[in-house]
């Protein structure tokens, strides 16, 4: 048993060492959030009002979204606004910055409780089909505060009807504690980790949609209600904080 866990270890090491070799030393994009008041308008852009069938109202208040102490914070708030039951913070990099093919790395920590849904993820900065969607880290009430969820969604058209797959994959970890989560993305799968330990690696399959060869943008939030909301909702877990300590992304060699 030992000998195997060990050949486990050694092999999941070789891996990342392996992966690591694969990008530039230096980011060719970062963000340590090192300026004080807000996000720098040079690289983040706010949704501001309600979404879907979700329950908070997304401002573009210091209230709700700021930079102190080399942190960004997004924060959830116990205010009513027009028929939302909380405010709180979405931004997003479409327009500014994108990605393609490379390995980007968040450090952060997201608060919990029920009908809180913090995520980073990712969408085409064009619309088209197919569509893609990368969700690095979201949580939900419906699992315990130590797991979070990955999903890569795959939008298609078949035979004139719209399909859509989702690929979810539970990671155990303590959200509300700091970690860096990667996502490492090739042309050929989309690889992510927890604190530079493999988690889940998505393929692409011959004669499936592949949507992951075209330029997405970043998206980081906190939703109240909706999907999140599907194992209750309490307001008494506000006002809670989404912290990120910076993103980093290294260019693929090519």
């Amino acid at each position: 048993m030992i000998k195997i866990l060990l050949s486990i270890y050694l092999l999941l090491s070789s891996f990342v060492l392996f992966a690591q070799g694969l990008f530039e030393n230096d980011p060719i994009w970062r963000d340590e959030f090192n300026r004080d008041n807000v996000p720098s308008s040079m690289y983040w852009s706010y949704i501001v009002g309600m979404r879907g069938q979700e329950s908070e109202y997304y401002t573009n208040s210091s209230n709700n979204v700021c930079v102190n102490n080399g942190k960004l914070i997004i924060r959830t708030l116990d205010e009513k606004k027009d028929k939302a039951l909380c405010t709180s913070g979405r931004i997003h990099t479409l327009g500014k910055v994108s990605f393609l093919y490379g390995r980007l790395e968040i450090k952060a920590k997201c608060p919990t409780g029920k009908g809180i849904w913090p995520a980073f993820w990712m969408l085409p900065a064009e619309e088209g089909l197919p569509f893609g969607e990368i969700d690095i880290m979201e949580y939900i009430d419906c699992w315990s505060s130590k797991e979070y969820q990955i999903n890569v969604h795959v939008t298609d058209k078949k035979n004139g009807n719209r399909i859509k797959k989702m690929n979810p994959q539970l990671v155990k970890a303590d959200v509300s504690k700091f970690h860096i989560y990667t996502l490492e993305w090739y042309k050929d799968k989309l690889v992510f980790l927890l604190d530079g330990n493999l988690c889940y690696q998505f393929d692409k399959k011959e004669g499936e949609a592949w949507p992951f060869d075209k330029p997405y943008y970043l998206i980081l939030n906190v939703a109240y209600g909706g999907w999140g909301g599907s194992c209750g909702m309490d307001d008494s877990a506000f006002p809670c904080e989404m912290k990120v300590d910076w993103i980093r992304y290294y260019k693929l060699k090519e």
